[in-house]
Formats: C-alpha cells, sequence, structure tokens
C-alpha cells in the first residue's frame, strides 16, 4: 500500500481514457480528477515505481508526492492506493482517503513509559481489565510469605 497526497480541489474516480474500437474494449485508469484536469494517477505511479533507483521512501512529483512506506504523521489527507501489478491495471481494491496520522504503524516506545503496565496502555473491555486486575493481585499475594505457605517466591 502505498500513500499519496491529493491535490487540492480533486477526488479519485475510476475513468474510461481510450475505447478500442477494434475490440470494443475500454480501457479503464486510476485518476484524480475536476471539472477541468484529469490526471492519470495509474500512470503516474507506475512511473513514479519503475524510475524509483534509490528505493527513496517519498517521491515527489509536480503535483502529487507518493509516499511508499508510512506518511508523515501530519493531519493532511492522503489517499491510501494499492497499486495492481505496480501501476499497469487498475486497482483491485478500493482507496481510501486517510490522514498521516491514522496511517501510522503502532510502536510501544511512543505510548508506554519505564513501569507502566501493558495492559494499562491498550483498549481493553471492562471484564478483561477486572479479570487481569485479579490476577495481578493473586500473584502479588502468592509472592508473599505468611506462615507455611506452600508456595515458593
Amino acid at each position: 500500500m502505498i500513500y499519496i497526497t491529493i491535490p487540492p480541489g480533486m477526488v479519485f474516480k475510476r475513468v474510461t481514457l481510450e475505447k478500442n474500437d477494434f475490440n470494443g474494449v475500454e480501457k479503464l485508469s486510476d485518476c484524480f480528477a475536476n471539472q477541468e484536469t484529469i490526471i492519470d494517477l495509474q500512470n503516474l505511479v507506475k512511473e513514479a515505481l519503475r524510475t524509483n533507483t534509490g528505493r527513496k521512501n517519498c517521491i515527489k512529483l509536480k503535483d502529487i508526492t507518493i509516499y511508499l512506506n508510512t506518511p508523515p504523521d501530519t493531519s493532511e489527507s492522503l489517499l491510501a492506493y494499492t497499486p495492481n501489478h505496480n501501476g499497469k491495471y487498475p486497482t483491485e481494491i478500493e482507496p481510501k482517503v486517510v490522514t498521516g496520522h491514522d496511517a501510522q504503524k503502532y510502536d510501544p516506545k511512543k505510548y508506554t513509559q519505564y513501569g507502566s503496565f501493558w495492559y494499562k496502555q491498550i483498549y481493553l473491555t471492562a471484564e478483561k481489565q477486572l479479570d487481569i486486575q485479579e490476577k495481578m493481585l493473586e500473584q502479588k499475594a502468592d509472592r508473599r510469605h505468611i506462615g507455611d505457605c506452600p508456595k515458593s517466591t
């Protein structure tokens, strides 16, 4: 999956670019379109992937920036696009509009601190949290030596 900046005033559409009169076959292409212009997104992605010899994470074109791995952590709207055969054919998966914040991968270093419990950092249901809390208290009680406790520390 790649992330593409959306030019201002444009929307993603699947457009018929060519129609072959010999077979009657229409060539569909993924495009950014508005009232006046059509940008052939599929062709831009194909050329950008083909000419990316330096294996850059970010490819800047005239109106569009293509992020190959993850986009920057901003509130900018991006198109999450999965090219089909590196842009040779229209995508089979419907692209989604996401923000840079939503497209970030989970990084535990960013959300946990030293000495914090793992279950307090992720979303758990109330009953699951109670279950974990009970098990934690049971383990804590088992570590105490009170009288003739058979359990070791």
